[in-house]
């Protein structure tokens, strides 16, 4: 639900902004946008495309990951630092 809700809130940002979206919304978009950098992963077979080394993350360390982003344990952890990180260390 949460990345489903923020395609819809991506377009009204693109729009208007982020500044025009409720609390609410706001923190929704922001934890939408470090689930799907996070689910970037540097995957092995992407080394030639990416220049990043790959990495192998397992099902358990992307779901604990993702529990970790959604229950706002890392809010003041800015997304960008979220791409292609492989498991979550943070």
């Amino acid at each position: 639900m949460t990345l489903n809700r923020y395609e819809e809130l991506r377009r009204i940002v693109f729009i208007v902004g982020i500044e025009e979206l409720s609390k609410e919304d706001r923190i929704l978009f922001e934890r939408a946008r470090k689930l799907r950098n996070f689910l970037t992963q540097p995957f092995i077979t992407a080394e030639v495309f990416t220049g990043k080394k790959g990495e192998y993350v397992t099902l358990d360390e992307t779901l604990s990951g993702c529990e970790r982003i959604c229950s706002d344990e890392l809010a003041h952890v800015p997304d960008r630092d979220f791409y292609m990180i492989g498991a979550l260390k943070i």
